[in-house]
């Protein structure tokens, strides 16, 4: 049967009170603190991350919700987010939605049920009602190559407008005339095309 917080703080001496601050690096006694850290040690005490969400504590276990992680880009992407994450203490949740508005929305809800800290949300998140709903909630949320202008909410992206005109500028330059661009009906994409346009327009393409 694994240990609990009584255990420890029976065989340390101590009250519930006190292991609770330790856990959590609040002030408490040097001695004391010593004798439940070495309790904790000798009883292989973890303490849980479920009864520290149901006690409004942090999990320190965030969302990451991407289309797929089957796509080259987007895996390079979740690992660059997953490392930094574990630099920083925090434990990353992953979940494919295939661009699907409904399993955005139920893993979303599953998420919050086991009370991640907040969500990083990566690619054209379909489900901006969803995205809305946490903001009202007070869940941090950061959006990885996307942004909506109509919600005040943090984003990461590239200049994708630049990407788009260096690109044809560049097909441009090596003397191609008729240059054509496949994309998705995604903000990121219309902002490639539209820098795209640009650089035909100034080469004297278009």
């Amino acid at each position: 049967m694994k240990p609990t917080i009584y255990d420890v703080a029976n065989k340390a001496g101590v009250s519930i009170a006190t292991v609770s601050k330790v856990m959590n690096n609040l002030q408490v006694g040097k001695k004391s603190k010593e004798k439940v850290l070495k309790v904790m040690q000798e009883l292989n005490y973890k303490p849980s991350v479920l009864a520290s969400a149901l006690t409004g504590k942090r999990t320190s276990t965030i969302g990451f919700l991407l289309p797929d992680l089957a796509n080259p880009f987007v895996a390079g992407m979740a690992r660059r987010v997953e490392d930094r994450a574990h630099e920083l203490g925090y434990n990353i949740v992953i979940c494919s939605t295939d661009l699907d508005k409904e399993k955005e929305a139920f893993y979303v809800s599953l998420l919050n049920q086991k009370s991640v800290d907040g969500f990083v949300l990566a690619g054209a998140f379909k489900n901006t009602d969803v995205i809305a709903e946490l903001l009202e909630d007070q869940i941090p949320v950061v959006l990885l190559t996307e942004s909506y202008p109509f919600l005040s909410v943090n984003s990461v992206k590239v200049d994708d407008f630049l990407g788009g005109y260096e690109v044809a500028a560049y097909l441009a330059s090596l003397g191609h005339q008729k240059i054509a661009v496949i994309a998705e009906d995604v903000t990121s994409s219309q902002e490639r095309i539209e820098g795209y346009k640009k650089a035909l327009q100034d080469k004297g393409l278009r």
